[in-house]
């Protein structure tokens, strides 16, 4: 099922591509996929307002998936020229005018008004509009919040000690001193273990609802595992980067068995193993608009 925005805003443009010009066209379809992206965006933010951030970024996703997709068939230039005015200089005549208020009714060339006029003219700015690759900036933006979120409803707890671990390292760099990372009470071997254990607790639990959210929004394994991919390296990378900051934290072959940071290999085989859990939701396909339209 479509958002009813971008259903209407498909169907208006296909009617639309046979019937005007297509200069008109441009103009219009231009305007109608910017407010369509618009719509899109305030629903999305009601949806993680009344529900959940994921389920937000996941209808803003598939729904600009889907305007990427069904405008492709139109066989026209998405860009459109628009002109504006840039008053930036104005301001700067303006703040030279009153410095120069003496020199208002000087008969020279250095009349201050007529500096006024000749510097605070304002331009005329052309600016190309291309709604296609506004889809696209878009939908990278909506995928890149969406990874960032997962990742940290993932592995927020192992992040956060990575987050304040680089900083002591940082100025243990500068200072130069011969305090370790070890002997900090915020990481001692103990409380990295319980860090660890909550991180792995919280992709058990949470990697199978997330799956099934893509599953019931994208209804397609490919793009679900396009997208994934980032979110799995990112707490790979993550517990790579917590095994460096171990290695060189003076920790004791006890401490880093009671630390019990998992090798990637490891995290690799707990994420699959938790994605496994939210493979069994049946997918909802989705039927095209435009083609449908247009071949009529």
């Amino acid at each position: 099922m479509w958002y009813p925005t971008v259903r209407r805003t498909l169907v208006c443009l296909s009617r639309l591509y046979r019937c005007v010009d297509r200069p008109i066209f441009q103009g219009l379809s231009q305007e109608a996929l910017t407010m369509c992206i618009q719509s899109v965006a305030s629903a999305a933010q009601a949806i993680s307002n009344k529900k959940s951030p994921t389920d937000g970024e996941l209808f803003q996703i598939k729904h600009l998936l889907i305007l990427r997709e069904q405008i492709a068939p139109f066989q026209v230039d998405f860009t459109i020229k628009e002109m504006s005015l840039d008053f930036s200089k104005v301001k700067t005549a303006a703040f030279g005018l009153l410095h120069k208020r003496k020199r208002l009714f000087s008969l020279g060339t250095n009349n201050a008004l007529l500096e006024f006029l000749l510097e605070g003219t304002p331009t005329v700015r052309e600016q190309l509009v291309d709604s296609r690759k506004e889809v696209d900036k878009q939908l990278k933006a909506s995928c890149e919040a969406f990874i960032q979120h997962t990742t940290k409803t993932l592995a927020g707890p192992l992040l956060t000690f990575l987050d304040r671990g680089q900083v002591f390292v940082s100025m243990q760099t500068e200072v130069a001193g011969n305090v370790t990372l070890a002997q900090q009470p915020f990481a001692h071997a103990d409380v990295i273990g319980k860090i660890v254990q909550e991180t792995q607790r919280l992709i058990k639990n949470q990697l199978p609802i997330i799956q099934r959210s893509m599953q019931l929004y994208l209804a397609n394994r490919e793009t679900e595992f396009i997208l994934f991919r980032p979110i799995k390296n990112n707490v790979v990378a993550s517990f790579v980067q917590l095994q460096q900051l171990l290695a060189g934290g003076g920790y004791t072959s006890d401490d880093l068995l009671l630390a019990g940071c998992p090798s990637p290999e490891q995290v690799t085989v707990l994420l699959s193993s938790a994605s496994l859990l939210g493979t069994n939701q049946v997918s909802n396909t989705t039927t095209t608009v435009v083609e449908e339209e247009l071949h009529t």
